[in-house]
């Protein structure tokens, strides 16, 4: 009896178990003036649609993966928010001045109304266009003050943990080193200053910065921009050194500073999304991927995309179109045999689309009466129809304006593989593709490329 005791006694001692710690966050919330039914909540492969009830509360029980950083969108607005594992976090909102309004309570509302702050003093000093418009030693100077701006915000915070207060000084510092690596590109593109080359001593700042942290890249959103934004770079140096195709230039310089393994697949495949180009390179930038690949999904998925892509090719026909024209009755490519075509693909939410319309209003202008058809495309959704049909009147949009019949899912939109806006397609007179993927009216290259059609 007594060693049966002993047995029981034992058998409890060993069969008590740390309680599992939780892996939910309870959100619930307010939205007022919601244009939309739900909230999404999304990132770390998860992702959740939370309903919205007729009073504007939502409310629901989310198993997520890791504590991080998350985005929660409502309608087209979106906002970061830190999730983590076994609290209450609650929000309220107008939907109307989503970002002014955003305000939290709950377990960690003092890491969420914090990253909301933040996000509304990257808005008051961080015009993009003025920003990196300017010249490099007033560019390096204001960026300086934007991350002592951020870094003082975080450190006078108070509540805040320290496992966020940790992973959010991290944060700060790729999103700044991300701010230095893309000056160089986009003061190129915001001033259009072709042969403007940054000096020989820029980038001293980032020589000893490890770009190659594989722990990092998985962990942080903020280094995987870095790291993407970083090898861009080097791959736009070595596309001109060696004249090769930027998509190319890029894998190459990933395969030569990772190992082989998930991270370097990651960086590839993100880039190969959307940037795989119909060219004579496609095949030479597929097989590489193929080689350097460790993930069947991934290859699967960029295999698709080539076997799309490479029917695009110049010389190939066209996919055709047939849509309604803002003017009356319907348009088709068909209509448009003999004269070269120059599409974009738009919609009239999308910022830089609605960038390119000066652009494109400048091209068409010069190229008046000759024989090319400028045809925009419209892929706003069925609801914002009357949204196109206004912006096309009140900023009096030339050339031939449609909307396409079924936005992203329209055949000619899906034909061509467009996954991002604004999108340029040159097409000759005779229906074949001449560059599924032109260069922007921006571009100091369009010009060439159409009086070399014309």
């Amino acid at each position: 009896m007594k060693k049966l005791l002993i047995l029981l006694i034992a058998i409890a001692l060993f069969s008590c178990k740390e309680e599992a710690k939780p892996t939910y966050v309870v959100f619930n919330g307010t939205v007022e003036n919601s244009p939309s039914n739900s909230v999404k909540v999304f990132g770390n492969d998860f992702e959740a649609e939370l309903s919205i009830a007729d009073d504007g509360t939502f409310s629901d029980t989310l198993k997520i993966n890791k504590n991080d950083y998350y985005t929660i969108r409502v309608g087209r607005e979106s906002s970061p928010v830190f999730l983590v594992q076994g609290t209450n976090l609650g929000l309220t909102l107008n939907a109307k001045e989503f970002d002014e309004t955003l305000s939290y309570t709950g377990d960690t509302a003092s890491e969420n109304n914090y990253l909301a702050a933040k996000y509304l003093l990257s808005e008051k000093e961080m015009a993009f266009d003025k920003v990196y418009s300017l010249p490099e030693s007033e560019f390096i100077s204001q960026t300086e003050k934007m991350n002592s701006s951020y870094v003082d915000l975080l450190n006078s915070t108070e509540g805040i943990s320290d496992e966020f207060k940790a992973k959010e000084t991290k944060e700060l510092e790729y999103a700044h080193l991300n701010n230095r690596e893309n000056y160089d590109e986009y003061y190129v593109y915001f001033t259009k200053e072709e042969d403007f080359s940054v000096s020989d001593t820029y980038y001293n700042s980032v020589s000893e910065f490890n770009f190659a942290d594989t722990n990092a890249y998985e962990n942080s959103n903020a280094y995987k921009r870095l790291a993407a934004s970083h090898f861009g770079r080097l791959a736009n140096e070595l596309s001109e050194d060696k004249d090769i195709d930027i998509a190319l230039a890029y894998l190459q310089v990933v395969d030569e500073n990772f190992p082989k393994g998930t991270t370097k697949d990651d960086l590839m495949y993100n880039y190969l999304r959307y940037g795989m180009k119909p060219n004579k390179s496609l095949e030479d930038v597929y097989n590489l991927y193929k080689g350097a690949n460790q993930n069947e999904e991934n290859l699967a998925a960029v295999t698709e995309r080539f076997n799309l892509l490479k029917n695009l090719t110049p010389g190939n026909t066209s996919p055709a179109f047939t849509y309604e024209n803002h003017k009356g009755g319907e348009t088709s490519l068909a209509d448009l045999k003999g004269k070269v075509v120059y599409v974009d693909v738009w919609a009239t939410w999308c910022g830089p689309c609605k960038r390119e319309i000066p652009y494109l209003k400048e091209v068409e202008s010069e190229y008046h009466g000759k024989n090319i058809a400028f045809v925009s495309i419209s892929i706003d959704e069925k609801k914002d129809y009357d949204a196109w049909r206004s912006m096309v009147s009140d900023k009096e949009l030339g050339g031939i304006q449609l909307m396409a019949d079924n936005d992203w899912k329209s055949k000619f939109v899906t034909d061509y593989g467009i996954k991002g806006i604004p999108r340029f397609i040159l097409i000759d007179g005779e229906g074949n593709i001449v560059n599924s993927d032109a260069p922007r009216p921006s571009s100091n290259d369009i010009r060439g490329i159409l009086d070399g059609l014309l």
